[in-house]
């Protein structure tokens, strides 16, 4: 690899995943494994491609390019992406001031969260909701 290149997350992935999954298999969840297959084919010469055509009629060059993973995790792929998308969600803003609030859950809770995070978090963002709607409610400088 020369200078200035990245080192692709799948080539890493391809080297340091059995060793990682032994090592943690009690605490991977399906879907980290899913996730972890799915980078691991990003980009790679053994996964799928597609054929590129040069568009001038002179030159006719072809050339099959690694197909990416798309993965919303993966930093190679969903970099513009992710850029578009906070840029699209900026321009929604209102012209307010905004805060941000942290809610977090108790020690007790977080290997049961852990194990059922789609249960446990819609749980938590229902109670959140209902907690800063009362307050608001409450509140005659937030609208109450």
């Amino acid at each position: 690899m020369g200078r200035g290149q990245m080192i692709l997350l799948s080539s890493i992935i391809n080297e340091f995943r059995d060793r990682f999954l032994d090592r943690y298999e009690n605490s991977v969840l399906p879907s980290h494994t899913k996730a972890l297959q799915t980078m691991a084919q990003c980009r790679q010469e053994y996964g799928p491609h597609m054929l590129a055509k040069c568009t001038d009629h002179n030159c006719g060059k072809q050339v099959y390019i690694p197909h990416s993973c798309g993965h919303r995790n993966c930093p190679h792929c969903q970099n513009h992406e992710n850029r578009q998308w906070i840029e699209n969600q900026l321009s929604k803003r209102l012209p307010a001031q905004y805060y941000l609030i942290t809610f977090t859950l108790p020690k007790q809770l977080r290997d049961l969260a852990w194990k059922n995070q789609a249960t446990i978090y819609s749980l938590m963002f229902a109670c959140v909701q209902d907690l800063l709607k009362t307050f608001t409610q409450k509140d005659k400088k937030l609208g109450g």
